[in-house]
């Protein structure tokens, strides 16, 4: 099981472990566009479209290893000529489930912690560094969503 953790504020950074081990760590910060990460010596950046809603993990060469559609109630990542759908489970984006071949639920991914800062996620089936990206996704979804919410809240009090 993944769990991300936000390095203590005013940090953007995410300390992520497996089972208790590290792995990496990545950065979500403000005005930057997805996130990078190292994972067993190799580069990773996560990219997201601000208009369009869809992310894309690239190698160090700039080759897109795996992309989601457009991140909403209900997406799917498409990797290696697979596609693995994820549905909405809980409120506020707080838990997504991966689903299997069968349409039955196969994994979660969920947003824990105080201030929704963590994220665990269970995804048996999928290589190391597709968790790593799923999990990075949905921590750029609560992101950009937050970023909207403020944006509404600023332009309906007059500023």
């Amino acid at each position: 099981m993944l769990h991300a953790k936000r390095i203590p504020l005013p940090s953007q950074e995410y300390e992520l472990t497996e089972d208790g081990r590290a792995l990496t760590t990545f950065s979500l910060r403000r005005g930057r566009i997805g996130a990078r990460f190292t994972l067993h010596g190799a580069d990773y950046h996560v990219r997201a479209h601000r208009f369009s809603g869809v992310h894309e993990l690239l190698d160090a060469g700039g080759a897109v290893v795996a992309s989601t559609d457009r991140v909403r109630r209900s997406w799917n990542m498409t990797c290696s000529e697979r596609v693995v759908p994820f549905r909405r489970t809980a409120v506020a984006d707080r838990e997504y489930t991966m689903l299997g071949d069968d349409g039955e639920p196969a994994g979660t991914i969920r947003r824990t912690g105080h201030v929704r800062s963590e994220v665990t996620a269970d995804l048996p089936g999928l290589e190391l560094v597709l968790q790593v990206f799923v999990l990075v996704v949905v921590l750029l979804r609560r992101r950009r969503k937050r970023a909207a919410a403020g944006v509404r809240s600023t332009s309906l009090a007059g500023g």
